[in-house]
């Protein structure tokens, strides 16, 4: 084997890691949701674990996007070093900066304090309410609903 087949070998090496990597902090960031989850008295519920699920879905689509990418731009690059000596080093790139992305935001998600996500809850409550307040023909409509979902609960417990 010549040096750049082992290089390509090791580029897949570092590939399968980032993927590892990807899976722990989602495994990690799970644990600690579940744990916040603990400390609040909340229940955890299957709809939580879905959301990790679809993250892992998302992010994973992405990584492979991105593999792609580095696939095709380190084929050139071998490409350039087999058929003109161009001695340019193979680095999967773009599946790298995914990785960070990911790392960055499943570290802030694991180091935010659990009163964090309730105050967001709150600011977007409120606001929801103040648009309502602000929006007569909103007010009437939710008032509706409500009434009607009422009337609903009422029949069914006759």
């Amino acid at each position: 084997m010549e040096g750049r087949e082992v290089t390509l070998i090791i580029v897949g090496c570092l590939v399968v890691l980032f993927y590892v990597i990807v899976f722990g902090l989602i495994g990690a960031d799970l644990w600690s949701g579940v744990r916040k989850a603990k400390k609040r008295g909340e229940m955890r519920t299957s709809e939580a674990y879905r959301r990790t699920i679809d993250k892992l879905n998302k992010y994973y689509n992405m990584l492979i996007a991105l593999t792609f990418v580095d696939a095709v731009q380190i084929g050139l690059i071998f490409f350039l070093w087999h058929e003109y000596r161009y001695d340019i080093p193979m680095v999967p790139l773009f599946t790298l900066l995914g990785t960070f992305y990911i790392s960055f935001v499943e570290v802030k998600s694991i180091v935010e304090p659990s009163n964090v996500k309730e105050k967001k809850a709150q600011e977007d409550f409120i606001r929801i309410l103040r648009e309502i307040a602000k929006n007569q023909d909103l007010k009437d409509r939710v008032l509706s609903v409500l009434e009607n979902k009422e009337n609903k609960e009422h029949d069914e417990t006759e």
